[in-house]
């Protein structure tokens, strides 16, 4: 039995519109991504410097 794999390639031609909103959501996906990232680094932080447990 053999697999056949299929792949679509698509272009994007954006306005100058759409050219501005989807850099605007790439902005905001990066500050939401390193926030959260931060979060989580805190808490390991917290974490390591507690100790271990008892």
């Amino acid at each position: 039995m053999s697999t056949v794999l299929q792949a679509y390639q698509f272009a994007l031609d954006p306005t100058e519109q759409q050219q501005d909103m989807l850099s605007s959501h790439c902005g905001a996906s990066r500050f939401a991504y390193n926030w959260a990232l931060a979060q989580v680094k805190a808490v390991l932080d917290q974490r390591a410097a507690a100790g271990p447990h008892q």
